[in-house]
């Protein structure tokens, strides 16, 4: 699997392009990234940053992502499944050129999903950073900073991350890129046993689930937003795997499921005796 997201960054200008954007692809399992700058060559009138930013649309992310899986020297090949965030720009040409390469498109239901890529964007940013000096960044009679070659420092920085030694695989993601197998350690140590040791649920427990961000109206928690779902649910179905947490399906007794799966944490077993007030007042 391999995660994509558009990087935003302080404009850009090097020799004759102003670079506005950034699509990073991660693939998963190795942690292995490539990221290609996109930006408008300077042809011509000037043209303001705001009508630049029409240059990120699905056909650019289709020839960011030819030019990154379609070149010999990089390791990373077209995936088979391939998750992005809802943006207009991973639909349309995108979508259409990865269905042609047989990829499965997955889109994220929250942030918590894109993870990895998030991380890997914050990374990149604060080596990004690193390059300017004070005044570059603090000077705001522009909204541009000029470089000499932006591709070559986002090069040496990208080449940097892929052979460095991370410490949830124990080798670089150059590395690891070339094995059939990877096994990563997880981000967070858990208490307690995992996967076939781990106490399950069974499928005659009545629980609710943690809300997430995505989950409250506006995208926002407010103080009188509950913390957990408003309606009780059962288990439909669960993943066991080695090694890993087990994950749970739900669903209520009207045959309406959450889209997304959850751990044993995010859950919260209800008693047989405990009597919810009417769904009309929760909903209210």
């Amino acid at each position: 699997m391999h995660q994509a997201d558009v990087l935003y960054t302080r404009h850009v200008k090097s020799r004759r392009t102003i670079y506005l954007f950034y699509l990073n692809v991660k693939d998963v399992a190795s942690r292995y990234e490539a990221i290609v700058p996109i930006g408008v060559a300077l042809k011509g009138p000037a043209k303001s940053i705001k009508n630049m930013q029409g240059i990120l649309t699905s056909s650019t992310i289709a020839k960011c992502l030819e030019k990154i899986y379609d070149d010999p020297k990089n390791p990373l090949i077209w995936p088979k499944v391939f998750l992005s965030d809802r943006g207009s720009e991973f639909k349309g040409e995108c979508e259409k050129l990865l269905r042609n390469h047989g990829v499965k498109i997955q889109k994220a239901k929250s942030k918590k999903t894109m993870g990895i890529i998030e991380r890997s964007n914050r990374t990149f940013q604060e080596q990004f950073y690193n390059i300017f000096d004070a005044y570059d960044l603090l000077d705001t009679s522009s909204d541009i900073i000029e470089l000499e070659d932006l591709v070559i420092i986002v090069d040496s920085i990208v080449e940097d991350f892929n052979n460095s030694v991370t410490r949830l695989l124990g080798m670089s993601p150059a590395e690891a890129i070339k094995k059939k197998n990877v096994f990563a350690m997880p981000s967070k140590p858990r208490k307690g046993p995992m996967g076939y040791d781990e106490k399950r649920l069974s499928y005659g427990d009545s629980v609710i689930y943690l809300l997430n961000l995505s989950e409250y109206e506006g995208g926002r928690r407010r103080a009188t937003d509950m913390n957990w779902s408003s309606k009780i649910y059962n288990i439909r179905e669960s993943l066991i795997q080695k090694n890993q947490p087990v994950l749970y399906w739900l669903e209520d007794d009207e045959g309406n499921s959450p889209e997304r799966s959850f751990v044993r944490e995010e859950l919260q077993v209800i008693p047989p005796d405990v009597e919810y007030p009417p769904q009309w007042v929760l909903a209210n």
